[in-house]
């Protein structure tokens, strides 16, 4: 890498509890997803139908924003499944590693 493309990553992290927050609203909006979808087909009414729908578009494209977000910084790659994991195996240590170094304190 280039140390134009270094300082841009830099510049581009978060902290880890700001990832954690950020994956928390991803992983609610995603089921707020599901659930509106679900009630869209329960839906009996044209006008709960309607409105649904437009909440329904509003938490997708909210979810997209959240992903990029996460994604732009490192933190997410969908599409390296390898990757993602030993990250995720890293971040479940890090948590460990903290709950045992305070609960020890």
């Amino acid at each position: 890498m280039n140390r134009k493309k270094d300082l841009l990553m830099e510049s581009k992290q978060i902290s880890f509890n700001d990832h954690v927050i950020a994956t928390d609203i991803l992983f609610e909006t995603k089921a707020a997803i599901k659930d509106l979808a679900t009630a869209i087909t329960e839906s009996a009414s044209e006008e709960i139908h309607t409105f649904l729908t437009k909440e329904l578009r509003r938490a997708i494209d909210q979810h997209e924003k959240i992903y990029g977000f996460l994604q732009d910084r490192g933190r997410y790659d969908a599409y390296n499944v390898p990757q993602q994991l030993q990250k995720d195996i890293e971040y479940a240590d890090y948590i460990l590693d903290q709950y045992t170094n305070n609960s020890l304190q």
